[in-house]
């Protein structure tokens, strides 16, 4: 079982950047880096960095996940961010010699199947930010066959630090907890499957695929799959939240980035090599909605 004695975490002010930093194996020291003190896209930074760390495992939880706006404005701050700051830590790994842990998402994916997609599918992203995810990962897997790429679906977690401030954008649970207390209806899309999951839970299961020095491309979610409406009604039930939801399909809504309809992703190539299965969405959601 392979141990990282400095691990560095990029992005550490993200949900789950957080979640990898608070379940780190006791023998590993982690450096978290935010935005603002490390710019992942420059590679005169990456370089300074890497210098005064030094680390023996690179984590990158840094990514621009404003999906709609990456549509229009936000294009070249996606790429710039999701594929050429990924190559700039794929260039400065590969020069030390160290393994990059890179995360990539259920947007890759154009949603026609009826069944959970495995890493062997092949990625027809449908937005210019999956496209950029897309890039991001595989400029990862070809950078060197000691890195690891992990797609991820609907991510919701706490930030361990400041919760109380916590911004609800890019956390469905309390995107609608928040809206849910301030509306009396909602109209929330029901032709968008996927399966919800939870930090805590994606970060067990990465430090399980790092300790045993898993490479390659793998997926991770919880189980089970939801529709976002009744995600949000599941959501609203747990919190004691008396708001009404309006199905309507995703035309109807009108975002600015096309989605995928159906982005369950199986999790049967990471539980073959030893990844513990995640619990149920229900489960973790009951647990998150609790806490708050």
């Amino acid at each position: 079982m392979k141990k990282h004695n400095r691990v560095l975490v990029c992005g550490s002010n993200g949900q789950l950047a957080q979640a990898i930093l608070r379940f780190a194996p006791t023998a590993s020291s982690c450096i978290g880096k935010t935005r603002a003190q490390l710019d992942i896209s420059s590679r005169e930074n990456v370089a300074q960095v890497f210098s005064d760390i030094q680390p023996d495992l690179v984590i990158n939880g840094a990514a621009y996940n404003l999906v709609d706006k990456a549509e229009t404005d936000g294009q070249g701050d996606a790429f710039r961010v999701n594929a050429q700051g990924v190559a700039a830590l794929s260039e400065a790994c590969k020069k030390a010699d160290v393994p990059l842990v890179h995360f990539s998402t259920d947007f890759v994916f154009d949603g026609t199947k009826k069944t959970p997609y495995t890493e062997e599918d092949c990625p027809r992203p449908l937005s210019v930010y999956g496209v950029s995810k897309l890039a991001g990962e595989q400029i990862a897997l070809c950078s060197s066959t000691r890195n690891l790429a992990i797609r991820v679906c609907r991510v919701f977690g706490p930030i361990e630090h400041g919760e109380s401030t916590q911004k609800p954008a890019g956390n469905f649970p309390l995107l609608m907890m928040k809206l849910g207390r301030e509306r009396d209806k909602l109209r929330v899309v029901n032709d968008q499957v996927g399966a919800p999951s939870h930090t805590h839970d994606l970060a067990k299961a990465l430090w399980q695929l790092v300790e045993n020095e898993q490479s390659g491309l793998f997926h991770l979610s919880n189980e089970g799959e939801v529709a976002f409406d009744e995600y949000a009604r599941e959501v609203f039930r747990l919190a004691k939240i008396s708001c009404e939801i309006e199905s309507i399909s995703s035309e109807e809504y009108g975002a600015a980035a096309r989605r995928p309809l159906y982005s369950t992703l199986s999790n049967e190539k990471a539980h073959s090599v030893g990844v513990t299965p995640l619990r149920h969405w229900k489960d973790a959601l009951r647990e998150f909605v609790e806490s708050r």
